[in-house]
């Protein structure tokens, strides 16, 4: 099986996009996000929740890895300016891109994975799509359900049995901006980016990645 590093968090998308690639004969490694201090545990344990699902579906163990980007956040609020923090989830995101890749190229996974879908939210237009894609060059990225319509995708969570997983995470981020940014462009943003260490904080996280075995679900 080839090896894809997906990206999973606790919303409805990335366990369904997980699910279609564990259908379509790939192995996924997870990797997710733990934002604390800006999120509590609950939005951790989801994405470990989704990942037994999937688990459980296919019959077997998945390895999972939590990212601890708190520090992302503090690095933002400490560098820029009310302006720039419009930017913020798109830096979240090209960190975790790059995370994934680091992971990938250990792993000798083929490519990242995630469940973006064109418009869903403010960081999935084409423009930020770009600027993500951006942050790890020509490393491929597999979207599962990038034009797939909301309400087909909720209608596979609940086949799955993710769906009522997402919905009982109540637990917003507290660094997501008001208005968060949705046509970014990289000639704007490499120079509100170059204010931060990035070589630095990619090295701790790396460092500081979290190993999480992923069983099926017992009964």
């Amino acid at each position: 099986m080839e090896k894809v590093v997906h990206l999973l968090s606790a919303g409805i998308d990335s366990p369904v996009a997980g699910y279609l690639l564990v259908k379509s004969g790939f192995e996924p490694i997870f990797l997710t996000g733990d934002a604390t201090p800006f999120a509590t545990e609950i939005t951790k344990n989801t994405a470990i929740a989704h990942a037994r699902k999937i688990a459980s579906i296919a019959g077997r163990p998945f390895k999972m890895l939590a990212a601890l980007t708190g520090p992302i956040y503090k690095a933002m609020q400490a560098a820029w300016g009310e302006a720039e923090l419009k930017y913020t989830c798109i830096f979240c995101k090209r960190m975790l891109y790059r995370v994934a890749r680091e992971v990938a190229i250990k792993e000798n996974a083929q490519a990242i994975s995630s469940g973006e879908i064109i418009g869903e939210q403010a960081s999935q237009t084409i423009d930020n799509l770009a600027l993500i894609q951006e942050a790890i060059g020509n490393f491929l990225v597999i979207r599962p359900l990038l034009t797939w319509d909301k309400i087909d995708v909720m209608k596979l969570a609940r086949e799955i049995g993710t769906l009522d997983i997402s919905s009982s995470a109540k637990d917003p981020c507290k660094a997501v901006p008001r208005y968060p940014i949705t046509h970014g462009k990289i000639g704007t943003f490499a120079s509100i980016e170059a204010k931060l260490d990035v070589p630095g904080l990619l090295k701790a996280i790396v460092s500081g990645l979290k190993v999480i075995d992923i069983e099926p679900e017992r009964g």
